[in-house]
C-alpha cells in the first residue's frame, strides 16, 4: 500500500503534539496532587509514544528492509504496547476513589 510523502511528517508531527500535551498535563497533576497513579499514567504515555514513532519508523522504512525485520519489529512494538497499557491500567486503578468512607 503506497502512501503520499506528506502522510508520514504529519503522523510525526500530530504525535508529538498530542503526547506533548498530554504529558504537560500529566507532569502538572503529577506536582499538583502527588499521586502515584499519573507515575504510572506517564510511564504509558512514554511506553505508547515510543511504540507509535518507531512504528511510524516500520511504515516509511518499510520498502528497504526485510520483510522478518519488520514482522520482529511490529511483534516487539505489540509486546511493548501491552506493557503500556498494563502501566495505563494500573494508573488508573491507583487513581479510583477508595471505598473507605470517613465517618
Amino acid at each position: 500500500m503506497s502512501m503520499e510523502e506528506e502522510v508520514i511528517p504529519l503522523l510525526q508531527v500530530g504525535l508529538i503534539t498530542v503526547i506533548g500535551a498530554l504529558l504537560v498535563l500529566v507532569i502538572g497533576l503529577i506536582f499538583k496532587y502527588r499521586k502515584a497513579g499519573y507515575g504510572w499514567i506517564l510511564l504509558h504515555l512514554l511506553l505508547f509514544f515510543w511504540c507509535a514513532w518507531s512504528w511510524i519508523q516500520v511504515l516509511e522504512t518499510r520498502a528497504y528492509t526485510s520483510s522478518i525485520e519488520n514482522s520482529l519489529t511490529i511483534a516487539w512494538l505489540g509486546i511493548l504496547w501491552a506493557v503500556s497499557m498494563v502501566s495505563l491500567t494500573i494508573g488508573l486503578l491507583m487513581l479510583r476513589p477508595s471505598r473507605e468512607r470517613n465517618l
